[in-house]
């Protein structure tokens, strides 16, 4: 496992678009000016939002040219995904991990990022922060979101409680118990695309970690089974579940996701959590990936063990 240094104020942030383009013109000089008021250095990646209005942020080359780039600078602490959205899984094979493992530095992100920090993690074992991406960053975090991101990025959060976020917010234990072991993961729909793969992630021993958003109860099915078909589930220490924000089935005929995920996880001996603010969620706990976490289902809690960050 290789740590990066903590972000301290004065520290250089570098912003990048390996997957879409930001969606509005101004997000990424409001989220640059967002970051340089809280006393960072922003520099960006030379090919940001180069293909405004397409569906990925650049060409394959020019967005592995910014990733790899970004690495290699000695100048960088920190490297920011402006969103995620599509695309990541396409350059894959164009990333230098060597050059990664030589550098390492902070790598934030979320959502389709979740295709880097898998291959990042297996390649280099490099710790990266499934966390906040700039847009989110500057339209205005809530407090518990703020919170636990710089508490992550300073290096301030060991041991750090993630628990539900509002009183209100219903978390669902479906498998009692409780389990420590390293925690990685991220969406489940790039986890899936990831299979059969010479990037298919190895989860054996792991806590996994899943959450998605705007997928279907048959679609999520789909994912897990082939995720079991891979051999992915097997061995597993412990799953924990973000909260599926618009998973909801539109048909009638299928189930809910919950009931999905029991179908997978309830009788696998291990335990698991769904309903934790990890994700597509307004109220976000960033989670540094390859770290030792404690999984408690009963209390519906997860305990990071150790910082990311050195």
């Amino acid at each position: 496992m290789i740590k990066p240094k903590r972000l301290e104020q004065g520290d250089t942030i570098a912003i990048i678009s390996p997957s879409s383009p930001t969606k509005d013109p101004l997000d990424v000089p409001k989220g640059k000016a967002y970051l340089e008021a809280l006393g960072y250095r922003v520099i960006l990646g030379k090919h940001v939002d180069e293909w405004r209005g397409h569906y990925v942020a650049a060409s394959e080359d020019a967005r592995a040219e910014d990733l790899n780039e970004m690495f290699a600078r000695k100048d960088v602490n920190m490297i920011l995904c402006a969103r995620g959205g599509s695309g990541s899984l396409q350059f894959i094979r164009k990333i230098d991990f060597d050059a990664i493992k030589a550098n390492p530095k902070i790598f934030c992100g979320y959502s389709d990022i979740t295709s880097l920090h898998l291959a990042i993690n297996r390649f280099t074992g490099l710790v990266t922060i499934h966390g906040e991406v700039l847009t989110a960053i500057h339209a205005g975090m809530s407090a518990y979101t703020q919170d636990h991101l710089f508490r992550c990025l300073s290096g301030e959060d060991a041991p750090r409680e993630i628990r539900k976020a509002d009183p209100n917010q219903y978390l669902l234990t479906i498998a009692p118990g409780a389990a420590e072991g390293e925690v990685l993961g991220g969406n489940l729909t790039l986890i899936a695309a990831s299979c059969g793969s010479f990037y298919q992630p190895d989860f054996s021993d792991k806590i996994l970690f899943l959450e998605d958003v705007g997928e279907e109860p048959y679609c999520i099915d789909r994912y897990l089974a082939q995720m079991r078909n891979c051999g992915m589930l097997d061995r597993l220490k412990g799953v924990v579940i973000g909260e599926c924000i618009h998973c909801e089935d539109h048909s009638g005929y299928y189930p809910f996701v919950t009931d999905v995920f029991r179908r997978y996880f309830e009788d696998r001996g291990v335990p698991c959590l769904y309903g934790l603010p990890l994700g597509h969620t307004r109220d976000q706990a960033a989670l540094p990936l390859g770290v030792r976490v404690r999984l408690d289902a009963d209390a519906q809690t997860l305990t990071v063990l150790e910082s990311g960050v050195r």
